[in-house]
């Protein structure tokens, strides 16, 4: 639940769950594994030592939308490719 803290920080750890539940059509899918996680994770690391702007851009669902109406007109230059 480490996207969903981030997202809404107070909301208490034991509600997480039932938040998740309610907004996972609107996050990208979780890595299968671990392992999985560090085989994309690793090469944006060591990208982000040449390039420090550089991150990891994960897809979210096409109907994904912000939760907060003023982020909607937001455009955010992506370092990504």
């Amino acid at each position: 639940y480490h996207v969903e803290h981030h997202m809404f920080p107070m909301v208490p750890y034991h509600a997480l769950p039932r938040l998740h539940e309610l907004i996972k059509h609107d996050l990208p899918e979780p890595n299968p594994s671990m392992w999985h996680a560090y085989r994309e994770v690793w090469p944006v690391l060591l990208k982000q030592l040449q390039y420090e702007d550089y991150f990891l851009k994960r897809e979210l669902p096409p109907t994904a939308r912000p939760y907060r109406d003023e982020f909607h007109a937001l455009t955010v230059p992506a370092a990504a490719e």
